[in-house]
C-alpha cells in the first residue's frame, strides 16, 4: 500500500461531499474542511491560514487531512481529517495521514501544539489521535442543529515537547 498526501486544490472538492456522505461524517464532524475555509477562492490561503492535503492510497484519493490556525501568526493548529472510504477504516491510514500532515504543519505554519476536538463516541478516532501522541486535555458538549447534544473531549499535542524528547 503507497500511502502519500498531496496539496489539495479547487478540483478535489467535488470528492468532499462523496466522501462525507460513504462515511456517514455528519454523525460525527461538524465541518469537513479547514476552519479558514468557506470557499474556493480561500484556497490562497494555503501555507499561510492553513495546509491542506488530499490523503491517496496507490494514487487514488480517499480522503483529506488539515490543520489550520484560528489566528494569524499563531502557533496552535486545529486538526481535522476525513478517509472517505469505508471498507478501509481501521488500517492506520489515519494516524500515518496525521503524522505526515503535522511534519508539514510544523514545517511550513510554524505549529508547535496541535489541538482536535472528536466526538466521545468515536472510539476508533480517540485510539487513532492517541496512538499518534494525543491526550485529552478537556471535555465538553454542544447541541446541534436538531437539539442532540453530543460530548467531545479536547485532546492536544505539544509539537515541542516532542521534538525535545526525540532529539
Amino acid at each position: 500500500m503507497s500511502l502519500s498526501l498531496r496539496r489539495f486544490e479547487e478540483k478535489d472538492l467535488f470528492h468532499l461531499d462523496k466522501w462525507s456522505h460513504a462515511v456517514g461524517s455528519y454523525r460525527y464532524m461538524q465541518k469537513v474542511t479547514p476552519l479558514n475555509y468557506s470557499e474556493p477562492s480561500d484556497l490562497s490561503k494555503w501555507g499561510e491560514d492553513f495546509v491542506w492535503f488530499v490523503i491517496t492510497m496507490n494514487h487514488v484519493p480517499i480522503g483529506g487531512v488539515w490543520i489550520d490556525r484560528r489566528r494569524p501568526g499563531e502557533t496552535l493548529g486545529i486538526l481535522g481529517i476525513l478517509i472517505g472510504k469505508p471498507d478501509i477504516l481501521g488500517m492506520g491510514i489515519g494516524r500515518a495521514a496525521i503524522s505526515m500532515a503535522i511534519r508539514e504543519a510544523i514545517t511550513i505554519l510554524g505549529i508547535t501544539r496541535i489541538r482536535l476536538t472528536v466526538r466521545k463516541a468515536n472510539e476508533r478516532a480517540i485510539r487513532a489521535y492517541s496512538s499518534v501522541g494525543f491526550e485529552v486535555t478537556g471535555q465538553g458538549s454542544v447541541t446541534i442543529g436538531d437539539g442532540t447534544s453530543v460530548s467531545f473531549y479536547r485532546m492536544e499535542s505539544d509539537l515541542q515537547e516532542k521534538l525535545i524528547l526525540s532529539s
